[in-house]
């Protein structure tokens, strides 16, 4: 399998590098790229987008009726995690810092495979995005929450810099994570201006705006 995949790798390259243009959705893989003796000037950052129109906050009532579906009341304050169950997500300190904040509920969206993940994350009244991952590519989960102008707790990682603009709320220790959580919690002051940095992104990551970088590509 190594042998096959490095042949597999060295066609990907050589055809790569006979594209006028290469567009990247994240511009950290650039440097990746580059690696291989790829121009930059070839790679073209046009991110992903996300559509408002699937994802969006719902009416109380039906946010309230999912709560009751899964147990959850209607003032609790609510944390949620989405990924594949695997070490690289960081759902092993998911569960610690959950275990830190026992007064805050904590619920994770995902299962042992890729697949659609459970409605209810995104029609949850009172919601903070914890995502302690490792590794990723390009975050789409991340973009679905701040459509609905949610805070983000992240892990301090190079990958989110370029493509987020430092509007996110980040550590890399548990203690740490627990206590943006808290105060997010705790503070509704915070919590406002942290959701107005989400809300800030997805303007962003608008259909609209992307569309416009295209455009103009």
């Amino acid at each position: 399998p190594k042998a096959l995949f490095s042949v597999f790798k060295k066609y990907v390259i050589s055809f790569y590098k006979t594209a006028d243009y290469l567009i990247v959705v994240n511009p950290i893989f650039m440097k990746e790229l580059e690696k291989y003796g790829i121009a930059r000037e070839k790679m073209i950052y046009i991110p992903n987008y996300v559509s408002k129109e699937q994802f969006h906050v719902k009416p109380v009532e039906q946010r309230n009726a999912i709560r009751e579906q899964y147990g959850i009341k209607a003032d609790e304050f609510v944390v949620i995690g989405v990924g594949q169950v695997q070490t690289r997500k960081g759902v092993l300190d998911f569960v610690d810092v959950a275990k830190k904040l026992p007064d805050v509920r904590f619920v994770w969206c995902g299962g042992f495979s890729f697949g659609k993940i459970t409605d209810g994350y995104e029609e949850l009244k009172k919601v903070v995005l914890f995502m302690p991952s490792y590794n990723e590519l390009f975050p789409m989960a991340i973009l679905e929450a701040v459509n609905l102008h949610r805070p983000m707790v992240l892990r301090s990682l190079e990958l989110y810099e370029d493509i987020l603009f430092k509007k996110y709320q980040m550590a890399d220790d548990n203690d740490s994570f627990a206590e943006l959580i808290r105060r997010l919690h705790e503070d509704p002051a915070y919590y406002a201006r942290c959701a107005a940095d989400s809300a800030y992104i997805s303007e962003y990551y608008s259909k609209e705006n992307v569309l416009s970088i295209w455009k103009e590509f």
